[in-house]
């Protein structure tokens, strides 16, 4: 085992995909990789790796993929730089010598391919606005016959609100839901690209229940059939279970390791995996599953007018452009939000760190509230004890499966749990009256049976809770910033 075994999943991947791309371009010119490996090795000046990877490029310039198009400017580059850095890792003694030529053959390659597209724009996925997010989620509950709907419902409004991309949702556990003062509902999660860890705020949505991230995970938690530890259970998308690790040490001694090492042997990591068995671990393809969970909710929603080609990227381009309308937002926040890498964004724009009164302000906004507003979030225990009390109780029926367990990664804090089941109560009348006969609706009638809990009674909890929630305030003209930890 090496740091080569530690690298992101989806970064092996795709250097693997290329590399196929690489030896089916060999296999296209009667040639084999043995034939270039001692090619290489015999090349003293480098010439023979610059010509390979210039006939390299000029194939994945004209090159067509599955459906008969020419390949995407990004999927172009992406092969290029991936190839070029493997050879360069296998054949390091020619790096210093045509790296600067490789690097002018790949922009040269990339200025080709950008011209060649839509006039010299590059097209990108279309931005999933606010219109498009209600549609969507709206469509998976009205056709839920299952928990997988609802996972999907929170899985896309959580992309929409935290700017993420698909795979930084594989990061979000159960514990890392917390309230903050105000009843603030905090998320905390790690972006897989950047390995940043952060803590957004959410708030609930001033317009729509459907569109209102709280009340999406609150039904998402509430639908989990067996417990987990993530807030959406999407482990069947992995082929890793839960308690599987990679092994920490190699079968094969160091001294035996470092015995094979020499200038003409093949790498040390291709030697141990030949002699060192290891587990195979299958990368969450959860990009390609948001796809096709897109894909299949666009179609079902087509009539309602929902943009055409949204993809996992949509999300993250969509609620930026929403709140980058708001003009009391300043762009610095947005990009904190989303982690967007300041040295690839715009190096203009000065660092700041990030508080918990930015955050907030971006958060309200992409929920509808203006960024100096200070909306009440209700939760469970603005009741009387009497009542407070049977509402804990209905929380603990519907999120059974996140409470009450010995592993405190099984389990949501007491405080989440008060809010979400707040927001289930708050919004159930308007989810009973549109979605009469969903799974959800079952489950939390029969929640209610054995508590001799009443729809009048149920009702009029609902009632006091949207009163609170109308209660909106506006924020102190100073307020404090409170880092989050």
């Amino acid at each position: 085992m090496s740091l080569q075994d530690l690298a992101p999943e989806n970064t092996k991947r795709a250097q693997a995909t290329a590399v196929n791309v690489f030896t089916a371009f060999l296999a296209s010119e009667n040639i084999t990789p043995e034939f270039i490996r001692a090619t290489l090795l015999a090349d003293a000046n480098g010439s023979v790796l610059v010509k390979l990877l210039d006939r390299f490029a000029m194939h994945l310039a004209f090159a067509r993929g599955r459906s008969g198009d020419l390949r995407k400017r990004n999927t172009v580059m992406r092969y290029y730089w991936n190839v070029k850095n493997w050879l360069l890792e296998d054949f390091p003694q020619h790096r210093h010598i045509v790296e600067q030529r490789l690097l002018k053959m790949g922009r040269v390659l990339e200025r080709h391919c950008l011209k060649r597209q839509q006039g010299g724009m590059v097209t990108k996925a279309p931005a999933c606005n606010k219109a498009d997010l209600r549609s969507l989620i709206d469509g998976l509950y009205f056709d839920a016959s299952s928990t997988k709907e609802y996972q999907d419902a929170a899985l896309l409004s959580i992309m929409w609100y935290a700017l993420g991309r698909a795979s930084d949702l594989a990061f979000i556990q159960k514990r890392n839901l917390s309230v903050g003062s105000g009843n603030v509902l905090f998320l905390r999660l790690i972006r897989a690209k950047t390995s940043e860890e952060q803590d957004l705020s959410l708030f609930p949505d001033k317009s729509s229940f459907i569109t209102c991230p709280l009340h999406a995970i609150a039904m998402a938690l509430a639908m989990q059939t067996s417990p987990v530890s993530s807030v959406l259970d999407l482990e069947h998308l992995s082929g890793l279970n839960v308690g599987d690790e990679a092994p920490a040490t190699e079968a094969t001694p160091l001294t035996g390791a470092l015995g094979y090492c020499s200038d003409d042997d093949e790498p040390a990591n291709a030697t141990s995996e030949a002699t060192s068995p290891r587990r195979k671990f299958t990368p969450l393809k959860i990009q390609g599953y948001v796809n096709r969970v897109l894909k299949a909710a666009s179609a079902r929603q087509a009539d309602a007018g929902v943009s055409t080609g949204l993809s996992s990227h949509s999300f993250r381009r969509g609620g930026a452009q929403h709140a980058n309308a708001d003009a009391s937002l300043s762009p610095q926040w947005i990009f904190d939000r989303g982690s967007w890498n300041m040295t690839a964004t715009n190096k203009a724009f000065a660092y700041v760190f990030t508080t918990t009164n930015e955050d907030r302000k971006v958060s309200k906004v992409l929920s509808d509230w203006k960024s100096n507003d200070n909306p009440t979030i209700p939760s469970a225990a603005t009741f009387d004890s009497a009542t407070t009390t049977k509402i804990r109780r209905l929380g603990r029926m519907l999120f059974a499966s996140s409470l009450d367990f010995g592993d405190a990664s099984l389990i949501v804090d007491d405080q989440v749990a008060d809010l979400l089941v707040a927001s289930l109560i708050q919004h159930f009348p308007e989810v009973n009256e549109r979605y009469p006969m969903s799974p959800y609706t079952s489950r939390m009638r029969m929640c209610l049976f054995p508590l001799h809990v009443s729809m009048p009674e149920l009702l009029g909890w609902s009632v006091e809770l949207k009163r609170q929630a109308s209660e909106v305030r506006e924020e102190e003209e100073n307020p404090s910033h409170v880092s989050s930890s």
